[in-house]
């Protein structure tokens, strides 16, 4: 029947040997592979198509914005340099300090400045023209009486007082566009003083301005409109009527007080195709680059296959017919597949070790069993000896229940000394608590000690602050007086030069009335001024010397403030000092009386450690005297179960025999277990270990 059964079980092993096919990794990860690499194109080709065209239409835009600034900056560079060439113009012709007709010569010899047709001047005093305003003089040499009135420049002028004035541009006379530039000029009339007001009018010419409108990119245009909307360089994109094929970019800025326009424009289609473009060779590059990742992959793979199948032919080779459990897998380098290496060789020190550690095992435990059948044969010898042992246990128990009543005699003794230290516990825990209340009013006292003692702390720093803030008030006022001191001096060296100068008035008014003496009649009234000049000399001398007197006076006095103030500075310290030893001398009491209500709080609750103890001890005396009493009750059950225990003597007999067959049984069961452990012994020893 055995047979049968494990015969079906080969079979069915075969049957699933059969179902399992050979399959190949390097195909079947790189077949996941290729999968993994189209998943990513396609994620790849969605991202671009849908994600590309906005980032590139907005670098689109910033490129044409700068394009669009570059050509503002060109235009307000052009104007601010048309503007710098008027003003040095303007220099040219007219003076600070100038008049009328040297500005009249000096127009029509001056040459007018590049990019202008010509240039004028014009000043608010002249009311020659024909509408009652200033006549103009021209760089040409020629008048114009026509007159400006009516003019927005000249409005401006008049109205708000403007350097800078920029007009429309017009048709000039000689064909072309030209610009009014007006810049504001005064000068001073040389002839008369009259400050006269006036400007220079340069016409420029627009035609320059037409190198500013440019092309970029393949198909994009720059346009520029003055105030009017006119056309001033490029292409006149506000006149074509149909614009929808372009991107139009617009741009205002001013031009002084004028507001100009620049407009570029694009063809959509350029944009459509280099995004098109840029989106083609984007798809072109993740598919190169995903061939790439494809060939990658399968060289890692195929690798890693390599790998392995290095340690499988190295695990075939271990598992030869000698079942030699020494041999180990090499390692060359420390990587993945070397962890995989070290995995294995450790599994097979693991069962290196499990195979030894089994045979050792499997020789203690025969060497086991041979101990036990020796120990059961001597187990059988003890047991019958068993019954000459209980004959003499029931001589000892009869002496044994002898000594459990004089235990209990004595029991009942000790629990009479415990009744009397109970009582002298009692009364040591009431000591205890008596000294508890006289060392806590200690504390009481002493608390209010160091309260006191903080008071005179504030106050004696209250007294220390104080006298800082005197001897800091000392101070400044010992600074003040010396900075009184010094401008004493300073008024004496005054004083001093007076004096100088009063005996030099004194000296120049007698050579004066000298003189006025050798003039005769004529030098008399100059002698009467001599005169009181040198009394005048006189006075301030006089006046000089008693200053200075009175500042000697003062500067003694200040010396003598100063040195009371120094002697005040010096009282000062020393009552700051003694405050000084005086708060330590506070604060070193206030320390010792804090020291010793702590120390107080220390013993205080030493002593209610020592009752807490009393107390204790005074429960443990009593628990002992319980247990005394249960003692009692012990001995007393104990000598109950002496009389039982002869009783048992008796079964113990009767199961000693039954022990004695199971003794045999256990001897038949070990050799069995002998035999098994033999043959694993055999099997044990056919690895090499």
């Amino acid at each position: 029947m055995a047979d049968t059964i494990l015969e079906n079980d080969n079979k069915i092993k075969v049957k699933k040997e059969k179902k399992q096919r050979r399959e190949s990794l390097l195909l079947k990860y790189g077949v996941i592979a290729f999968f993994e690499i189209l998943a990513f194109i396609s994620v790849f080709l969605i991202f671009i198509s849908r994600n590309i065209k906005k980032p590139l239409a907005s670098i689109y835009d910033e490129s044409v914005e700068n394009f669009l600034d570059s050509a503002v900056d060109n235009v307000k560079m052009w104007f601010e340099n048309q503007v710098t060439v008027m003003h040095l113009f303007q220099h040219a012709i007219v003076d600070s300090v100038d008049n009328p007709e040297n500005i009249k010569r000096r127009v029509k010899t001056v040459p007018k400045p590049d990019g202008f047709e010509y240039c004028m001047v014009f000043w608010d005093t002249n009311h020659d023209a024909k509408d009652g305003g200033p006549e103009t003089f021209n760089t040409k040499g020629g008048t114009s009486k026509a007159g400006i009135l009516q003019k927005e420049y000249y409005v401006n002028h008049q109205k708000s007082d403007v350097d800078i004035w920029l007009e429309s541009p017009r048709v000039a006379a000689a064909g072309g566009f030209t610009m009014p530039l007006f810049v504001k000029s005064e000068f001073i009339d040389d002839k008369t003083g009259q400050k006269i007001t006036g400007g220079c009018v340069g016409f420029l010419e627009l035609a320059p301005i037409n190198k500013l409108g440019k092309t970029f990119f393949k198909t994009g245009r720059i346009s520029v409109y003055d105030d009017t909307n006119s056309l001033r360089a490029g292409e006149d994109i506000l006149g074509e009527s149909d614009i929808n094929h372009l991107k139009v970019y617009t741009k205002t800025f001013a031009l002084s007080n004028k507001v100009w326009k620049v407009i570029a424009t694009v063809e959509r289609s350029e944009m459509e195709e280099i995004a098109n473009h840029m989106q083609n060779e984007s798809l072109a590059g993740g598919v190169v680059i995903a061939l790439i990742l494809m060939i990658l992959e399968l060289l890692i793979i195929r690798t890693i296959i390599v790998k392995f199948s290095s340690i499988k032919n190295n695990i075939d080779d271990l598992n030869t017919g000698d079942k030699d459990l020494t041999k180990r897998l090499t390692i060359y380098h420390n990587n993945e597949i070397s962890q995989v290496k070290k995995s294995v060789n450790v599994f097979l020190n693991t069962v290196h070790e499990t195979v030894s550690e089994i045979g050792s095992a499997n020789e203690n435990l025969r060497e086991t069993f041979e101990n036990v059948k020796g120990q059961l044969d001597a187990t059988k010898n003890q047991m019958d000896n068993i019954s000459n042992e209980i004959q003499a246990a029931t001589t000892t128990l009869e002496a044994e229940d002898k000594s459990v009543t004089d235990t209990s005699e004595l029991v009942a003794q000790i629990s009479s000394n415990i009744t009397t230290l109970n009582q002298m516990i009692d009364s040591q825990v009431e000591s205890i608590t008596q000294a508890s209340a006289g060392i806590e009013e200690m504390i009481g006292n002493i608390q209010s000690i160091t309260s006191s003692i903080d008071k005179m702390a504030g106050e004696f720093t209250e007294l220390n602050a104080a006298t800082a803030e005197g001897i800091e008030k000392n101070r400044i006022v010992n600074e003040l007086l010396n900075s009184v001191l010094a401008q004493s001096k300073t008024l004496q060296d005054t004083n001093m030069v007076i004096a100088s100068i009063s005996s030099q008035t004194n000296l120049l008014s007698m050579n004066a009335m000298i003189e006025s003496a050798h003039a005769g009649e004529a030098g008399k009234g100059f002698a009467v001024v001599a005169e009181e000049i040198r009394k005048l000399a006189d006075t301030s001398a006089t006046q000089s010397k008693s200053i200075g007197e009175n500042l000697k006076l003062i500067a003694e006095n200040i010396r003598k403030v100063v040195e009371s103030a120094d002697l005040s500075k010096a009282s000062f310290e020393v009552v700051s000092d003694k405050t000084n030893n005086t708060s330590e001398l506070v604060y070193s009491i206030k320390k010792a009386t804090e020291e010793q209500s702590e120390g107080s709080k220390h013993l205080l609750e030493t002593l209610s450690k020592m009752n807490n103890i009393s107390v204790s001890v005074q429960r443990s005396s009593k628990k002992i005297g319980d247990r005394a009493l249960s003692v009692l009750d012990a001995i007393a059950g104990l000598k109950e179960s002496s009389k039982n225990m002869a009783q048992n003597f008796n079964k113990i007999v009767s199961t000693t025999e039954v022990t004695q067959k199971t003794t045999k049984n256990l001897n038949n069961l070990t050799e069995d277990m002998t035999r098994a452990v033999n043959n694993i012994s055999e099997r044990i020893d056919e690895f090499k270990v």
